[in-house]
């Protein structure tokens, strides 16, 4: 179900003698009902806010239900950005939320999907607020529905993330299992599935999950490979990877990170990917053009003491402001 933006949620400081110059995110942000005001993009350099308020998936995943308040909340934190850029340079713009309704997931998904394309088509970057990360099925369909007629048309998602989510959905869709459903569909129609997680913790992933991986010629970057001393050539990887690629889709589940950075999601973990170390490679996939939409997952607002919820807007405003049009030198 689609569920209009809310003006309310976008409130915050005011520093009135400062003028634009003290403008915050909830200053700026305009809000849209994408089923009667949505119109083309301006210009290239506007971001559109989806949030996918659902926890059915994580909920049929046997983790932590909650995750359905996470995009709202995720806005609140994102009200005290500051804004760095004039109109003609960057718009932000929410254009609310799909909400899973009554355990309908499968619609759910579908209407993400639909609401991905119409953005796309109509010339916005997408930026989605979730929610589980069955979050990723509905918005790669979504991405995948738009370039599919295009000459040129490789997705390659990377995937941040402690897990493979490549489970099995033989009892239906959830949020172990997005990976593994996009695998499928890419081979019922003949074609080859580009992706790359990394951050995978092996005490979080049963064997039958690395015994899938293989079978299905998947390749992962470990949690443990990716470190201070590492770090360069771990994105000399990445960028090994996006070269192949026409576009990339970027999803960044927050339990990649260790419970200590990053509490509030459906399942915590002990060790994970230091942040700045996650925002600099996401900062270098960004400085190749080709990402094509991102999405933050598994935030819990129910688990949360506000760490985790600025995590995710921080992260939310690195994509952001590389949508920022380049000043000509």
């Amino acid at each position: 179900m689609y569920q209009s933006p809310n003006k309310k949620i976008w409130t915050g400081r005011n520093d009135p003698f400062d003028g634009e110059d003290g403008h915050l995110w909830h200053h700026v942000v305009e809000v849209v009902d994408m089923e009667k005001n949505l119109v083309p993009a301006a210009h290239p350099n506007q971001v559109a806010i989806l949030g996918f308020a659902s926890d059915e998936g994580v909920k049929r995943n046997q983790g932590r239900p909650g995750a359905k308040d996470g995009p709202d909340v995720i806005r609140k934190a994102m009200c005290n950005l500051a804004v760095h850029f004039n109109n003609d340079e960057l718009m932000i713009k929410d254009v609310g939320n799909v909400v899973t309704v009554k355990s309908k997931l499968e619609e759910a998904q579908k209407e993400l999907s639909e609401k991905v394309t119409t953005l796309l088509g109509a010339g916005y970057f997408p930026i989605l607020l979730g929610g589980g990360h069955e979050i990723a099925y509905g918005h790669y369909n979504g991405i995948y529905e738009f370039v599919k007629d295009k000459p040129k048309r490789n997705i390659g998602v990377i995937n941040f993330d402690a897990h493979f989510d490549f489970r099995s959905y033989a009892n239906g869709a959830h949020s172990g299992s997005p990976f593994r459903q996009i695998v499928d569909d890419c081979e019922e129609r003949g074609e080859q599935i580009h992706y790359l997680p990394i951050g995978i913790n092996q005490a979080a992933n049963q064997r039958a999950q690395f015994k899938v991986m293989e079978i299905y010629n998947q390749t992962y970057i470990p949690l443990e490979e990716v470190r201070i001393d590492t770090i360069e050539e771990i994105k000399m990887r990445i960028l090994g990877f996006a070269a192949r690629m026409d576009y990339i889709y970027i999803t960044l589940d927050l339990d990649v990170m260790s419970m200590g950075f990053s509490p509030g999601v459906s399942a915590p973990a002990a060790f994970g990917v230091f942040p700045y170390l996650v925002r600099g490679m996401i900062k270098t996939i960004l400085g190749t053009g080709k990402v094509i939409s991102f999405d933050v997952a598994e935030f819990n607002p129910t688990y949360d003491d506000g760490r985790t919820a600025k995590l995710a807007a921080s992260f939310v405003y690195d994509v952001a402001m590389s949508r920022k049009k380049k000043e000509k030198s």
